[in-house]
């Protein structure tokens, strides 16, 4: 537990200090994960007075659900969802895992996603549970930090796999204070090219991979891309098509055997996962038809709806409203029927960043946001 409950730059420091970087990614040299982080988060919560709960999605990667029964019959479950994992950290200008304070920023490895707006939470619920009000509150708060988020929201998959439902439900990210009511949903396909490995010297004798994949490239952004950004939704807008990676070939001296493409995709409620998985299939049998397709990761689009009553309180402490081309833990939520949001401090544009940064003052103000959310939740 940290040495401040109340204290949210006390505990963002504790935080960082823990890496737990996910699996896939660089962790110069330190174990990656988040297991470290989980065991902090369960002994804070404990410590606290949460009935803990944790439950693994693989050895060694564990999600942490804490709940804090109010004193009188809960008329409703709300949960704040941090995760627990953070990008990789090859190539940052800052210490990874020491918070560093210049010109009011706080830097450091997930200072802003999400270790930082997960600090606020945690100092707004330590003052809660300290407060007047709770002794009258009647909602049963949540925390579920989750492991594996980075990474497809792997915990929080889990989780509602596992039956967890909530009445309402907060991913904790940068959003500026603003409540995030819709995001975009991401499907991600690999396309594996075949040709026939030759010597370099004689390419004749071979079939050139990368080749055959060129018309099927120039076809994705020719023919994909725009129909794709035609696809307008009146609150996300249109989706769109990255092509992330291209390989092909491994030494000059050699045709290569394989050329590899792989696409992010983002797609929203009015175009459907299915739908553009049939025109890339298409577009395959068109232009390398001995390819295949394989999915990577897929995920749904989500919209609440700004009427919702637990939305409001939120936005009523926050900075608006907001739409979000990112995928996070909110999109697993609100595809179980949960009404769900994203919402914390710090800015999005930070956010795995070589120099990652939180402001101090907007810390500050995501501590006191969340701790109004709480009271504004009222008792019976």
């Amino acid at each position: 537990m940290s040495a401040s409950t109340t204290d949210p730059k006390k505990i963002l420091r504790e935080l960082v200090a823990l890496p737990s970087v996910h699996p896939e990614a660089d962790a110069a040299g330190t174990v990656p994960g988040e297991a470290a982080m989980a065991a902090w988060m369960a002994d804070h919560l404990r410590t606290l007075g949460a009935a803990v709960k944790i439950s693994l999605i693989a050895p060694g990667r564990p999600s942490v659900v804490g709940v804090f029964e109010p004193m009188r019959k809960a008329r409703a479950t709300v949960v704040f969802a941090p995760h627990l994992d953070t990008v990789g950290v090859r190539g940052m200008t800052v210490p990874a895992f020491k918070l560093t304070e210049k010109n009011g920023r706080l830097h450091g490895r997930g200072a802003c996603d999400t270790k930082g707006p997960t600090a606020a939470m945690l100092a707004a619920v330590g003052a809660w549970l300290k407060s007047a009000e709770r002794r009258t509150a009647d909602i049963r708060w949540v925390v579920a930090a989750t492991a594996g988020e980075e990474q497809g929201s792997l915990g929080a998959q889990a989780l509602v796999k596992a039956g967890f439902r909530a009445d309402f439900a907060v991913a904790l990210e940068p959003t500026d204070l603003q409540v995030v009511f819709a995001a975009k949903g991401v499907l991600r396909v690999w396309i594996a090219v075949p040709g026939r490995a030759a010597h370099g010297a004689k390419p004749e004798r071979g079939d050139n991979a990368v080749y055959r994949a060129l018309p099927l490239v120039q076809a994705l952004k020719d023919e994909l891309a725009p129909w794709l950004a035609a696809q307008r939704h009146p609150v996300l807008g249109g989706c769109s098509l990255n092509l992330g990676i291209l390989q092909g070939g491994g030494e000059l001296n050699m045709v290569p055997a394989l050329c590899r493409i792989g696409l992010d995709i983002r797609v929203h409620p009015g175009c459907s996962a299915a739908e553009v998985r049939r025109r890339i299939a298409e577009l395959v049998a068109t232009h390398a038809p001995k390819a295949k397709v394989s999915l990577h990761r897929e995920g749904p689009a989500f919209v609440t709806e700004k009427t919702e009553p637990w939305a409001r309180r939120l936005r009523a402490v926050g900075r608006g409203w907001a739409a979000a081309d990112w995928f996070c833990d909110a999109n697993i939520f609100a595809a179980q029927g949960m009404p769900a949001v994203a919402f914390g401090p710090g800015s999005i544009r930070q956010a795995h960043t070589k120099n990652e940064f939180i402001e101090e003052r907007e810390l500050m103000a995501g501590a006191a946001a969340f701790g109004a959310f709480m009271r504004s939740g009222g008792g019976g």
